[in-house]
């Protein structure tokens, strides 16, 4: 018997209340090849990072359970032919995976006005001292402070990587 994780989305098109049935009626599919559900956890409702049989949010339930390898391809076979699932995976557990806890936050695009917010969020939160030490070998010119680089204008700079780039020819 193998320990395997399965992470499956459950489309907007389902009540609230109509989850927990559908998370009943997967468990049920799961027990029915021989394998013991551990863990049926909802973990939310959120944006997808892109849309899915023309879906933008879904539910995302995570399955622990234990089962013979031979049952996994059927299923995930079961899994492809349901309409109720976008999408699934099952994965083998990882070690000490059961006692943890997991949160899932929606996608957010890298270059975005949420992402530069979040990023400044973090920056205002962060209390690390920053890594001002920096070691160079020999053969390598010194590098310029970050307040000497900052205060440069361009064509001071387009100097300066000129002065490198011919040093290294």
């Amino acid at each position: 018997m193998g320990n395997y994780e399965l992470l499956y989305i459950i489309p907007t098109q389902f009540a609230d209340t109509e989850i927990d049935g559908l998370r009943e009626k997967v468990a049920g599919m799961i027990t029915a090849t021989g394998a013991t559900v551990t863990r049926n956890e909802s973990l939310g409702k959120i944006k997808l990072a892109y849309p899915i049989k023309h879906q933008r949010h879904g539910t995302y339930v995570l399955v622990y359970f234990t089962a013979e390898p031979n049952t996994i391809a059927g299923i995930d076979r079961q899994f492809r032919l349901s309409d109720e699932v976008l999408r699934h995976l099952i994965v083998d557990m990882p070690a000490g995976a059961e006692n943890k806890k997991f949160e899932i936050a929606s996608y957010v695009a890298p270059l975005s006005e949420e992402a530069r917010e979040l990023k400044q969020e973090r920056r205002s939160t962060d209390t690390r001292k920053p890594f001002t030490t920096v070691v160079q070998p020999e053969s390598v010119a010194p590098v310029a402070k970050a307040e000497e680089v900052a205060s440069m204008s361009m064509e001071e700079l387009d100097k300066k990587l000129d002065e490198i780039l011919d040093a290294d020819v």
